[in-house]
């Protein structure tokens, strides 16, 4: 397990070099080859070389990472989350969206309901794109399960428990808005947010959160897959 300090944001460092060194390792471009071989005779060679490297190069960064302070190796796991250094922002590279970020523990969670377009109008409250805007999109889990950023995943059931424990830190005014798509209908949207896990326990349902801005309550419920909740993506930091 990495000692990672994952309270502490990195503000910056003097070690730039070394963290730049570590990416270069874990993306190293390829190089131009060598006098070519008859066919044949290369794809067994090739092969065992190309596991020879990438054993290699595991090997270089792990001995890298263990000279690196835990503010590197915290702006190195942000980094390749796509988070920005001061660890509040997540820019999704496949639309330019940007949307804050929360860490608790070693986990970074999404302040935000995610809005990838996967398809149509019918994915925001009231088929309003500017409820998209405002509260993200709808989802059923078939899409919910694939519509997070790379390298961030649908949270599971245990990962909404250790997410709501301390419920006086939520930001209820943000979860308990946007309500749900309900078949042909939706759910009341001024007081309500409803939120896909990644947990399926009965057939043809999946595990869902339930966040109520008023009363600050909180109701976990087994709902129809093909009912359209939000989705708050998470990423793990170690």
């Amino acid at each position: 397990m990495l000692g990672f300090n994952f309270n502490r944001l990195v503000m910056g460092s003097a070690r730039v070099i070394t963290v730049a060194a570590v990416v270069a390792l874990c993306c190293g471009t390829s190089f131009a080859a060598g006098p070519k071989m008859a066919h044949h005779k290369v794809a067994k060679i090739s092969n065992k070389a190309n596991m020879t490297h990438t054993s290699s190069k595991r090997a270089k960064l792990g001995h890298i990472e263990q000279d690196l302070s835990d503010e590197e190796l915290f702006a190195l796991a942000l980094q390749s989350k796509n988070i920005s250094q001061d660890g509040r922002t997540l820019t999704d590279k496949r639309d330019g969206k940007t949307y804050k970020v929360e860490i608790k523990g070693d986990k970074a969670w999404m302040k935000n309901n995610l809005a990838f377009s996967l398809s149509t109008p019918k994915q925001c409250l009231l088929e309003d794109e500017g409820n998209c805007k405002k509260f993200g999109r709808f989802y059923n889990h078939k899409e919910a399960a694939k519509a997070c950023p790379s390298g961030w995943h649908l949270p599971n059931d245990g990962e909404w428990r250790d997410y709501q424990k301390d419920q006086s830190k939520l930001d209820w005014n943000n979860l308990g808005k946007g309500g749900c798509k309900d078949w042909d209908g939706y759910c009341e949207g001024d007081n309500t947010g409803h939120y896909w896990s990644a947990s399926k326990v009965k057939k043809n349902t999946a595990r869902s959160w339930e966040f109520r801005s008023i009363g600050r309550s909180i109701n976990r419920t087994d709902e129809s897959m093909s009912k359209g909740l939000y989705v708050r993506c998470v990423a793990d930091l170690r």
